[in-house]
């Protein structure tokens, strides 16, 4: 079940976005106006709460949007409600109602709300062959995404006959529309010589154009190939590289920090003088809680230069002095010690609410690495951090 709620929550991090670009063209205050009697306005008012666009992010106030329009039979705002309620996101999660409200966001036609219902009904072996019909029919849509799902269930033989050769069948166009799972699923045909002729070089093809989509099993998958030198030749550096990407690729899914310190600087500021003049201009505008001298400083005590000896600990104080002065960027690397544990205990919450407020306070880097921790947090995590952003004192 873990797969099926990351999966859902990545959906519901993602397309919330794509929906806010297609129906932005109202303020803040147009839908705050018309929201109480419009399920339209009160489910696009729910998306700008969970994207965070022009207000900061808060799943619990979206949830209440979304809540008002899906008692009023708007389809959107029932799958959305039903994402949130399956996650347990903006409130306690409640599964059974989810999925009485993706069964009738679903009979909309809408083909992600087809998916979305199958994803959950395919976890059960009574439904998963209505999953299928769920799927096919999206795939019929043209959702590349619901074909690529329904190839799963032909290889897996889950809610229908297996048949190697209908999953190969859905994977080709799939892959060669560039989808990276069904490349990645495809190469496995070839390489196992399943409803295909065995074909390690069109596997590792496959592999390879998975994996410059960051796919990690491709990436695993294509070490294989390169360690034993199956449809390329030999070259175990090569594969191990591929081995630490892979895997790397997977300690980020799973809430490891495998990329590193994140370290930014205000792309706003000049340089700072690093001439014993310089520095003690800078350490006496500090000590002073001049919000750009503290961060500046914070930022040469991550090792950022040699001029002064990176001390994690004395950057994290100085980053907060600026954040809690209301420095963007300085919250964004306060944000990011806490992520990577460095200076300070490891805390996802805390990290993550400073990232909220970065992104509030305009710092641009800050909403990338906010949806990608909000993969790896749990849905009370994300809840407790966005409380945590909307009750700081304000300036």
């Amino acid at each position: 079940m873990r797969g099926l709620s990351a999966l859902l929550q990545v959906l519901l991090l993602c397309l919330a976005s794509t929906a806010l670009s297609q129906e932005s063209e109202l303020s803040l205050e147009n839908l705050l106006e018309q929201a109480e009697a419009d399920p339209a306005a009160a489910h696009q008012l729910g998306l700008r709460y969970h994207a965070g666009q022009g207000v900061l992010q808060n799943y619990t106030t979206a949830a209440a949007w979304f809540e008002k329009a899906a008692s009023q039979g708007f389809a959107p705002a029932q799958n959305m409600l039903a994402r949130y309620l399956f996650e347990g996101f903006g409130g306690d999660a409640d599964r059974a109602r989810a999925l009485t409200l993706f069964r009738k966001a679903a009979q909309s036609g809408t083909p992600q709300f087809l998916f979305d219902l199958a994803k959950v009904l395919e976890t059960d072996p009574e439904t998963a062959p209505r999953a299928a019909e769920l799927y096919q029919q999206a795939s019929d849509a043209g959702m590349i995404d619901a074909q690529v799902s329904l190839g799963v269930l032909y290889q897996e033989g889950i809610g229908v006959k297996k048949d190697l050769a209908i999953a190969r069948r859905l994977y080709e166009p799939a892959a060669e529309a560039g989808h990276a799972r069904a490349q990645n699923n495809l190469g496995l045909l070839y390489v196992r010589g399943e409803g295909v002729a065995q074909d390690y070089e069109r596997a590792a093809a496959l592999f390879q154009a998975a994996a410059e989509q960051r796919l990690a099993r491709a990436m695993t998958n294509l070490g294989v190939l390169y360690e034993n030198g199956f449809g390329v030749p030999v070259d175990e550096e090569r594969a191990a590289e591929l081995y630490r990407m892979g895997g790397n690729q997977r300690a980020v899914s799973e809430g490891q920090n495998a990329a590193g310190p994140r370290i930014a600087y205000d792309a706003r500021l000049q340089p700072p003088d690093l001439t014993e003049e310089g520095l003690e201009t800078l350490k006496k505008a500090a000590a002073a809680g001049d919000p750009v001298a503290l961060f500046q400083m914070g930022w040469l005590q991550t090792g950022a230069n040699d001029t002064i000896s990176g001390d994690m600990r004395a950057a994290a104080r100085l980053f907060r002095a600026a954040a809690e002065r209301g420095h963007p960027t300085a919250m964004r690397n306060l944000a990011v010690l806490y992520l990577d544990g460095l200076g300070v205990p490891q805390d996802y919450v805390l990290g993550h609410m400073w990232l909220l407020l970065a992104e509030k306070g305009g710092d641009p880097g800050s909403v990338a690495l906010r949806v990608e921790i909000a993969e790896v947090m749990t849905s009370g995590q994300i809840n407790e951090a966005q409380r945590r952003a909307a009750d700081k004192p304000k300036d």
